[in-house]
């Protein structure tokens, strides 16, 4: 299988770097300055706090890749992004025997949140639905770095919502040799949602403050979120219990150069980028909404990120204590 990877930020290059590196066939299609550097010079991969470059195939656009049959398209962009990825490709021809445009071949979604499943569904037959742990962090044009001493990160996979795809073990099998530990599930919905406990307090990474409040108000978000879900319907992985292979092996690096407390979220403010924040807080706050469910701190994060996204300020601009402020506040 070659797999083209939509979406060249910090997961997105990793990965492409990893199969380049185990001699699986890959395309990186991304935009902007980031992939035009990684097409001239090679993208610059920081691994292990040493940094290589790595020749990895690249498209700027989706009319680059002359699609064929045996493809697997990989969605690596932010959840807020996939709906504008999966219009860009579901309708592009495949060339060969078999399936005749994209929305035939199988496509895995690795973001946070749970909606990228869904918009693929929409269009795609064959939705792949994946949580990734990994450390990883794009801050710099044509340059990602990846923090992991042992391996690369843990991917658990599965068809979506639910069941198997006879491309699962193929996919496995390439992710493993690039370095990565993969458990496949027949119920991946619920290890998304169980992804989502962990991402709600991503956005506290943003904000300035006490370790012991943004303590406080982690669980205070996570207790909303398990509350919302359950009355939703959603089952939840229980991540250890669960876990079929070993991920002991898997740890931060320390000479990695990436400080604690820079997840995505972190990154997508320091770069001024678009935040995932909406899909994230803004997924519990919307099923609280749905469901008759309160979720106040949920709001408040959501709100106080979206004023600093819309404000362009850096990280740390603002302090927690502005979350808690607004805790009540009218939507």
């Amino acid at each position: 299988m070659r797999y083209v990877i939509v979406g060249a930020g910090a997961v997105g290059a990793v990965l492409a770097a990893q199969l380049t590196r185990a001699g699986t066939d890959q395309i990186l299609v991304g935009r902007g300055e980031h992939i035009r550097r990684i097409r001239d010079d090679g993208l610059r991969y920081i691994l292990h706090g040493r940094p290589e470059v790595v020749r990895v195939a690249t498209a700027l656009h989706p009319g680059e890749v002359d699609l064929q049959a045996d493809d697997v398209l990989v969605l690596a962009t932010k959840v807020q992004d996939v709906e504008d990825a999966v219009r860009a490709w579901a309708w592009r021809p495949v060339g060969g025997d078999g399936p005749r445009v994209a929305a035939d071949l199988p496509v895995l979604t690795l973001q946070n949140g749970l909606d990228a499943d869904r918009i693929a569904l929409r269009r795609f037959g064959r939705v792949l639905g994946g949580t990734i742990l990994t450390s990883a962090q794009h801050l710099t044009p044509g340059e990602v770095r990846c923090g992991a001493l042992g391996p690369i990160g843990v991917l658990t996979v599965g068809a979506a919502p639910r069941g198997l795809d006879p491309a699962l073990p193929g996919l496995a099998e390439d992710l493993r040799r690039a370095g990565y530990i993969v458990q496949v599930t027949d119920d991946v919905s619920r290890w998304k949602a169980a992804k989502l406990l962990f991402s709600v307090r991503n956005g506290l990474e943003v904000l300035d403050g006490d370790a012991t409040v943004r303590a406080d108000l982690g669980e205070r978000l996570v207790a909303e979120a398990r509350a919302v879900l359950s009355a939703a319907g959603f089952g939840v992985a229980d991540t250890v219990a669960e876990r079929t292979e070993d991920v002991s092996a898997f740890r931060p690096d320390p000479a990695s150069g990436i400080a604690p407390g820079q997840q995505s979220t972190w990154q997508s403010f320091t770069r001024g980028a678009s935040s995932e924040v909406d899909f994230l807080n803004g997924e519990i706050v919307l099923l609280g909404r749905l469901h008759g469910v309160p979720t106040p701190v949920n709001a408040a994060l959501q709100r106080v990120l979206g004023e600093v996204e819309a404000r362009r300020l850096p990280p740390s601009a603002v302090p927690l204590h502005e979350v808690l402020a607004h805790v009540g506040s009218p939507a």
